[in-house]
């Protein structure tokens, strides 16, 4: 037989579970403005019958339900699409990164402005065209050196702000680096009290949010995925190695890499392991440390460079208003003050290398004649990785034909006629280490073009071969070493400028071209004061494709250096935009599953406060009638 005071039990359940209900709708309305919240939705079930099938239950119409319990509180989660937008929050990160790094640099260029590169190229060469009208003139001579200064300095002014950028951006990696590892701690402590919470049977929802929530900020910072295959642990995983395991944390570390100038790389504290890093932050301030920023100061180290020895070069040759010669315009500072080139390029104490910038060879050639001899040439690449190149040459080539052939090859060495019709080879910037820019890594010849011909080497074959790889080696190019010069110091944009010669006697400054006496072959004696020629041939240098590892002019190469970083930044911009749409369209898909309604909330909160009430209804109902017995008992 039923208890009297069964429905009594029935009604207490019902007044528990939708006031459970009501508590939840509670929570969910006051965290309405949490983005970090999810809703939580309460199960309400029935309570098992009073009786089972079996032999011994009582004869009674049916089995009797005992009313109603709350069987969970769930919170109303997509996963789908939170993985989406984890994935998407990577690029996200990613692109952000690049683009703030990228404005800067556009910044750093100021194009177009008067306080600009260009503008200060443009008015040094002026100078120089301006000089060859007027080379008597003191007033000329002193715009010259002004106006090299002010190139000078914008030159410095705009490396010292790119190795800023970079130095910034190193050390923003070290900063995600450790941000990486808060949150994961962070991630793994909340793991520890999700797991402990569910094994006595507790429904941790909020302690979920926070976990879903630091999950989304770390996937903005690196590449990072997570299994949810295994419901006792969550793991999540940079690329395919555990970050966090459960209770469990790998942490990351942030190393001084020797390998690459010192800046921090990243690997796993643990297994010293490198980490692989592809989206996310910490994947675009790599990028741009290492190889958009790289690329844009030893593009602006390359075109200082070329200015000071083109330059250099040809004011070598010139005559001051004094009648000096030889005296070079910018000050030259070379990576090594050994006269053999001999350099210490690891650092242990010991030479290991010879630094060869440039190499002219000591004879006259026609450049646009068959050449009439066969051979081949021997280079190696300047990232070493493609090894030995070789280049055939033929009777009928002419040097403008075996010229192409070096400088289409992009490994490092380039060839070009000076301006005194003589072959020259000139190194690039290195692929594999900074380095080694500006080194002339091997130069080989079987035949008689570099020997006989154009007087670079002084033996064919390997015998004869200059190799950067051994120490003293400049004494197998020529023993002229005015034809050799030794590799330039670390950065020259950091340090270009006018030399000190210049800078106390402008009078120095070749104008003249000067004249050959005695039949020597060579520009011996300076002309009169009047002779403007060598600054028109330095002026000139404008127009001429000096730039030999790109085959351009100076303004070409410069304005292609602009034109390529603001490009980039229109990429990453539109980058940008476009994850900034995707991820508001997702957002806004999870907030419909997931997101409060304060209408639908309202309303719940109505519908839970009359189950509420009825329940109390049938207590008060419960209570009369047990009153009633007990009258009649009495």
């Amino acid at each position: 037989m039923n208890s009297t005071f069964m429905g009594l039990e029935i009604s207490r359940r019902g007044l528990m579970s939708h006031q459970q209900a009501l508590h939840v709708t509670g929570h969910n309305i006051s965290n309405a403005e949490n983005e970090e919240y999810t809703r939580q939705r309460v199960s309400i079930t029935s309570m098992d019958p009073i009786y089972v099938p079996s032999l011994s239950r009582a004869e009674t119409a049916g089995q009797l339900g005992q009313g109603s319990v709350v069987a969970q509180i769930e919170r109303v989660r997509n996963s789908f699409i939170d993985d989406r937008i984890v994935s998407e929050k990577n690029a996200m990160g990613y692109w952000n990164s690049k683009n703030d790094f990228i404005y800067q640099i556009e910044q750093v260029y100021n194009e177009p402005s008067d306080q600009s590169i260009r503008s200060k190229m443009d008015a040094f060469w002026e100078s120089w065209q301006e000089l060859s009208k007027y080379p008597e003139t003191r007033a000329t001579r002193e715009v010259v050196k002004e106006k090299a200064n002010a190139f000078s300095n914008e030159i410095q002014h705009v490396y010292r702000q790119l190795d800023e950028l970079q130095q910034d951006a190193n050390r923003q990696v070290a900063a995600k680096v450790e941000e990486i590892n808060n949150y994961a701690a962070s991630i793994r402590d909340l793991n520890e009290r999700i797991m402990k919470s569910e094994a006595v049977g507790d429904n941790p929802n909020d302690l979920r949010d926070k976990r879903d929530a630091l999950i989304e900020k770390l996937s903005t910072i690196v590449n990072i995925s997570v299994g949810r295959s295994d419901k006792d642990e969550t793991i999540v995983y940079i690329g395919s190695e555990n970050l966090v395991q459960g209770e469990v944390l790998h942490k990351l570390e942030a190393y001084l890499n020797p390998e690459n100038k010192g800046f921090f790389g990243v690997r796993w504290a643990k297994s010293e392991a490198p980490v692989k890093i592809t989206h996310g932050e910490l994947a675009g301030l790599v990028e741009v440390r290492d190889k958009i920023l790289r690329d844009n100061i030893n593009s602006v180290n390359s075109l200082a460079v070329n200015i000071m020895d083109l330059t250099n070069e040809i004011h070598r040759d010139g005559f001051g208003k004094n009648g000096e010669t030889n005296i070079n315009f910018f000050k030259e500072i070379m990576v090594s003050d050994n006269v053999e080139g001999n350099h210490d390029l690891n650092n242990d104490g010991v030479y290991d290398v010879s630094a060869v910038f440039k190499v002219t060879g000591a004879n006259k050639v026609d450049a646009s004649a068959a050449i009439g001899i066969t051979g081949t040439l021997t280079f190696v690449a300047n990232d070493e990785i493609e090894g030995e190149i070789q280049i055939s040459y033929a009777a009928t080539d002419s040097i403008y034909d075996v010229m192409k052939k070096i400088n289409d090859g992009h490994f490092g060495v380039n060839a070009y006629i000076d301006h005194n019709s003589h072959l020259a080879l000139k190194a690039t910037t290195a692929k594999d280490s900074d380095k080694k820019n500006f080194m002339i890594r091997h130069i080989e010849d079987s035949g008689q073009l570099f020997v006989g011909l154009a007087g670079i080497l002084k033996q064919t074959g390997a015998a004869g071969s200059f190799d950067y790889r051994r120490i003293n080696d400049i004494a197998k190019l020529l023993p002229d070493r005015e034809h050799v010069t030794i590799t330039p110091q670390y950065n020259p944009a950091a340090y270009m400028s006018v030399s000190s010669d210049i800078l106390k006697d402008i009078d120095k400054i070749a104008a003249a071209q000067g004249k050959d006496i005695g039949g020597t072959g060579d520009f011996n004696k300076g002309n009169n004061i009047g002779d403007g020629s060598n600054s028109l041939r330095i002026a000139n240098l404008r127009h001429k494709s000096a730039m030999v590892d790109s085959n351009s002019t100076f303004n070409d190469f410069y304005i292609s250096l602009v034109a390529k970083i603001g490009s980039q930044g229109s990429e990453s911009d539109d980058r940008v935009k476009n994850q900034e749409t995707l991820l508001a369209n997702l957002n806004n898909l999870r907030k419909s599953v997931s997101g409060v309604s304060l209408d639908e909330e309202m309303s719940n909160m109505v519908q839970f406060q009359h189950a509420y009430n009825a329940n109390a209804r049938m207590i008060s109902t419960f209570d009369k009638m047990l009153e009633t017995i007990i009258r009649l008992g009495a």
